[in-house]
This record gives C-alpha cells, sequence and structure tokens, in this order.
C-alpha cells in the first residue's frame, strides 16, 4: 500500500501543474527550465537534511534526459491545447506500458483490465479534440516518454534512493535546458512554488513509490493527475465538467482505487 499512496499524493501534486503553466507568460521550455531549476534547488536541500550524497551515472544521465522529455513536452503541449486534452496524451503511457507487457507475456488479467478501466475513464472525460497539430504531437511525445520513465524507474530504484534519482533528473533538466533561462528577465514567487509544489514533492514521491509497485500499476494509479487537473480548471478557471467527463472521472478515480489494492501488484525490489 504504502508505495501506492506515494505516487498517488505525487499524481494529486503533479495535477496542480496546468494552473502554474497558465499563469506564467514564457514560453513553454523557458517554464520547464523554470521547473527543474527551482525544484533542483528544493530537492538538493531535502538532500541536506536527510545527509544523501548526490550520484552521477550514464543511467542517471539516461533517465534524467527522459525526465525532461516528459516535462518539456508536456508543458509544451498544456500550453497548446486544452490542460485536459495534454493530460489525455500524456496518461497514454499506461496503454503502451500494457501493450508492451502484453506481448512479452508479462502482465496479469487484473492488471490489464484496471489500465483499460482507466484510460476509458479518460477518454469519457477528454473525448473528443481536434484535428492534428504541433501541440498534439507534443503530447503524443509526453506520453511516450512517460511510459518509459515508468519502466526504466524501477531499474534503477534497486541502486539509487528516491532523493539522488530526483536530484539527477533535475540537474539534468537543469544543465539541458539553460539556454532558454535567458528568456526569464524578472523573479516571481510562482517560480519557487512551481519548484515544490508539482515538482520537488511529487517527484520523490514518485521514484519512492515506484520502488513497490509494478511498472503498469504505478501508471494507472497516476492517472489522479489529470482529474485533479480538471477540477483545478472547473474550480479556478471556471471550466464546467459535463456529466460524461464526470462518470469518466469517477472511472479514473475507481480503476486507481481497485490498483491500489491489488497485492499482487506490490513488490519490494529485495525481492527482484
Amino acid at each position: 500500500m504504502k508505495g501506492g499512496l506515494a505516487v498517488l499524493i505525487s499524481a494529486v501534486l503533479m495535477g496542480t501543474l496546468p494552473y502554474f503553466v497558465k499563469n506564467i507568460e514564457l514560453q513553454p521550455f523557458s517554464i520547464t527550465f523554470l521547473r527543474v531549476f527551482f525544484g533542483l534547488i528544493f530537492v538538493s536541500l531535502f538532500m541536506l537534511v536527510f545527509r544523501e550524497k548526490p550520484k552521477i551515472s550514464k543511467k542517471l544521465f539516461l533517465l534524467g534526459a527522459v525526465n525532461t522529455g516528459v516535462v518539456a513536452f508536456y508543458i509544451s503541449a498544456i500550453s497548446m491545447l486544452y490542460a485536459a486534452f495534454a493530460a489525455l496524451l500524456l496518461y497514454m503511457a499506461p496503454v503502451y506500458i500494457s501493450a508492451y507487457k502484453l506481448l512479452k507475456g508479462e502482465i496479469s488479467a487484473i492488471s490489464l483490465s484496471v489500465t483499460f478501466l482507466g484510460v476509458s475513464g479518460l477518454f469519457l472525460m477528454l473525448y473528443p479534440f481536434g484535428e492534428v497539430n504541433i501541440g498534439v504531437i507534443f503530447g503524443f511525445l509526453s506520453g511516450l516518454f512517460y511510459a518509459f520513465l515508468f519502466a526504466y524507474l524501477r531499474r534503477l530504484r534497486k541502486d539509487y534512493s528516491s532523493l539522488q534519482i530526483t536530484f539527477s533528473n533535475l540537474l539534468v533538466g537543469a544543465v539541458l535546458l539553460a539556454p532558454f533561462s535567458l528568456n526569464v528577465r524578472n523573479f516571481e514567487l510562482i517560480y519557487v512554488f512551481l519548484g515544490l509544489i508539482p515538482t520537488a514533492i511529487p517527484f520523490v514521491l514518485l521514484s519512492y513509490g515506484m520502488r513497490f509497485v509494478k511498472e503498469e500499476r504505478g501508471a494507472v494509479i497516476a492517472l489522479i493527475e489529470p482529474v485533479v487537473a480538471s477540477f483545478i480548471g472547473y474550480s479556478i478557471f471556471g471550466e464546467v465538467l459535463n456529466l460524461r467527463q464526470l462518470i469518466g472521472a469517477a472511472t479514473i478515480l475507481l480503476a486507481s482505487f481497485v490498483s491500489t489494492l491489488d497485492k499482487e501488484g506490490e513488490k519490494d525490489v529485495s525481492e527482484g
């Protein structure tokens, strides 16, 4: 249960990201830089408090590059599309994971059923939308990168702590995106909260939680993120959910809840 709960809280906090993106008047990749840069500051402080030593390796660099791709493509999609549509494309990741696992014969019928239950809820909430454009392409890429992130994260979790993984992810992102910092002319307090609420805290929780859950299960639990984003849109930006979308949101919540109760989905790294 502890792994699923960590992923769940992480997803809720990351669901607040559209609020920050829509309230910062900068280009998407500049917003991405601010997110990873200020997130890196907070995670560095966490490491000092818990006396963690940073580690750098080729595997961590690859994970950091993938994580940067997820963040950059997702923020770009949010900037160009409705936040709900961007979330749908990001959270197609469970489908990619399940399809891959199914081909390898490594996924249970329960996990597959829960995955498609969650994705069906997303379609009820977010479908239909318009033609393919650059924003849709960015959203599609964010989903592909996110699927790989989930799959690769559990492998590295055997050798690195949650803080070490998060620190490396954000450090790599800050370095790769440093040129986009030139577009940031003034400091605003919202940048600090961007680095803490939808970034530093949930990133640490995600890397910790994925130690205890299977890739497809973690991806399903994280489907709560677009539900949170949609309700934030309703309460802050006045975006009204219709009956179909409310049913879809309830379906996703059900899938996430059932997934956390699936004892077969729990597996500590020490077991394999």
